[in-house]
């Protein structure tokens, strides 16, 4: 066989290059550019580079070839069969208002700091971080310690006062038994917020007390009787607490449950009913209060 001549091997060659940019740009996804620029890009590093430029390209080819069967689908074309039955896999958040919360108990974020974090994310955490950064030798944290602290005192007391006020004004049972809920509702945020003094915390269980109470005589719904539930555990009162939260578990819907468990698996543990403390957290599906899903975690021995 007669050797090829110069002009027939630049033939085939620049042949070859046009075939391969050609195959490469019709493989190519959706997401990559299919323009002039590309075409020549490719093409001239075939035909400039004769075998490394084949080796190259092909590999390429094979790449791209696979990138196209995993190219992502469509938002817009998504069976909503596929969200229900949790088939997209998403990443989770590294860190939120939980993890911060628990930040500021493990004492790795100042105090001082996680104030000015979660200064619009009230909870015993933040009132507590409030109340410590009071003695900061910054004015500045200070001042806003005690800002965070009066207006939230001052929301309450203003709230209270107001619902007061209609009380006397209304003789409906319905709109009465609303209004002593709400009442015990504000006196309860501010015994587990802990925003009130010490010295009148006897005070304020017991009108969280009196309260509930009249709404039961009013109104027995799971809610009513699931925060009666909760300011008699805070009493110490445990048989009146379980009679409250069973009968607001039993007749309230599934996220009613998924609140109460925890109080009644307290009750259990002060019963030394392990077994039972057990059996309910294995009630709680995702529990959103990481105190919960650490309780959850231990009882269950679930591993997430």
């Amino acid at each position: 066989m007669l050797p090829l001549s110069p002009e027939k091997l630049i033939l085939m060659h620049l042949f070859i290059s046009l075939l391969i940019t050609l195959l490469i740009l019709i493989f190519m996804p959706g997401q990559f550019k299919r323009n002039i620029r590309n075409a020549i890009s490719i093409f001239l590093f075939n035909f400039l580079i004769p075998i490394a430029g084949y080796a190259f390209s092909i590999l390429l080819f094979l790449i791209i070839a696979r990138l196209k069967k995993e190219t992502p689908f469509e938002a817009k074309k998504l069976p909503i069969k596929d969200i229900t039955m949790e088939k997209v896999k998403v990443k989770s958040r590294k860190l939120g208002e939980a993890a911060l919360s628990q930040l500021i108990k493990s004492k790795k974020v100042n105090n001082e700091k996680a104030l000015l974090i979660m200064g619009n994310f009230i909870n015993p955490q933040t009132i507590e971080a409030a109340k410590t950064a009071l003695f900061s030798e910054s004015d500045e944290i200070r001042l806003y310690a005690f800002s965070i602290l009066s207006k939230l005192e001052k929301e309450i007391d203003d709230k209270i006062s107001i619902l007061k006020e209609k009380l006397k004004k209304t003789d409906d049972e319905k709109e009465k038994a609303t209004i002593h809920f709400e009442l015990a509702s504000l006196y309860w945020d501010m015994i587990y917020l802990r925003i009130t003094d010490r010295e009148l915390m006897p005070f304020v269980i017991k009108e969280a007390l009196t309260h509930i109470q009249k709404a039961l005589k009013l109104n027995t719904s799971p809610e009513v009787e699931l925060l009666a539930g909760k300011i008699f555990l805070k009493l110490n009162k445990h048989r009146e607490a379980e009679k409250f939260l069973s009968s607001a578990f039993s007749r309230g819907d599934k996220l009613m449950k998924m609140k109460v468990v925890p109080y009644l698996a307290e009750i259990a543990f002060y019963k030394r009913d392990y077994k039972k403390v057990e059996e309910l957290f294995n009630i709680v599906e995702a529990p959103l209060n990481p105190e919960v899903c650490f309780m959850k975690l231990f009882w269950t021995g679930e591993k997430w």
